[in-house]
């Protein structure tokens, strides 16, 4: 008896779950229709919206349409070019003690120079592609993509154009006394963390810190590239863009290295191999 009426109880409850499945069967329905028109109404290529979006990355326009339910696909460009950023740099020269190279005439002229003002010129500019996907039902979203441009991420230069000629003379006589006598002594020029800048021909600083020209990119947003219910619509984005490690560089191609790693600036670019972005984007759909 016992035996029948757990039978009993076990169809019982087979049966409630059927009932229930029954009843919620019409409402299963008319969210999978409602999820197709979604789908529909949200295809490829049948939606188009600009935009127009600042921040870290620079100042930009870019493009935005779907090309799955979930995925939206932008593509742009952004740039920057900030006012220059200017700072005394220390001379080198002044730090030479060796008897025979500090009485010649070209290294006592070079250090009767203090500091020099340079100017550090900010200018990034590049286009870019990246694709948003929206997994879930709310703001938020994933973004991954790829950003192509220039290599030169600033560029450093005296303010006074022309006048380290006594810079340039008592770096080709270090570079002589080196050859002579079997020497390392370093080079003269201006000091940037434990980088030193020469003189080139023209007797100017010309160097360029550089990075990779194609630079992938991931990151996460909040709002929406291309509002379903509105014209207008905003969104945040933040991530990583990785540029491999910066180089300094100078304007005839030849790198230059660093002297030591005890320096905040060595360490910096050591580990500089990803530009942290934060961009906020306002977006118009056109249709």
């Amino acid at each position: 008896m016992k035996h029948f009426i757990h039978i009993i109880s076990q169809f019982s409850r087979v049966a409630m779950a059927a009932a229930a499945i029954a009843l919620l069967s019409p409402a299963i329905g008319a969210q999978e229709n409602k999820n197709l028109k979604l789908h529909s109404e949200n295809g490829l290529f049948n939606h188009l919206s600009v935009g127009l979006q600042t921040g870290l990355g620079g100042t930009g326009l870019d493009v935005a349409m779907p090309v799955h339910r979930i995925v939206t696909l932008r593509a742009g460009f952004v740039g920057n070019a900030f006012g220059d950023i200017k700072f005394k740099a220390i001379n080198t020269a002044s730090e030479i003690t060796q008897v025979q190279m500090v009485e010649d005439d070209a290294i006592k002229q070079a250090q009767m120079v203090d500091k020099i003002e340079l100017a550090a010129k900010p200018r990034f500019f590049n286009a870019f592609i990246m694709a948003e996907v929206h997994p879930f039902p709310t703001p938020f979203y994933f973004a991954a993509g790829l950003f192509a441009g220039t290599r030169t991420f600033l560029h450093f230069r005296n303010t006074n154009d022309g006048a380290l000629q006594s810079l340039y003379d008592a770096n080709q006589k270090v570079n002589d006394y080196n050859q002579l006598f079997h020497t390392n002594y370093p080079p003269v020029g201006l000091r940037f963390g434990d980088y030193v800048f020469t003189p080139d021909e023209n007797y100017n600083i010309d160097v360029k810190m550089k990075t990779w020209a194609v630079k992938p990119y991931i990151g996460i947003g909040f709002g929406q590239s291309m509002a379903r219910n509105h014209r207008l619509s905003v969104a945040v984005d933040a991530g990583l863009m990785f540029w491999g490690a910066p180089e300094f560089v100078f304007n005839n191609g030849t790198k230059i290295k660093s002297s030591g790693k005890s320096s905040g600036i060595t360490r910096i670019v050591s580990w500089l191999k990803a530009y942290p972005m934060l961009q906020i984007r306002l977006a118009y759909k056109i249709f």
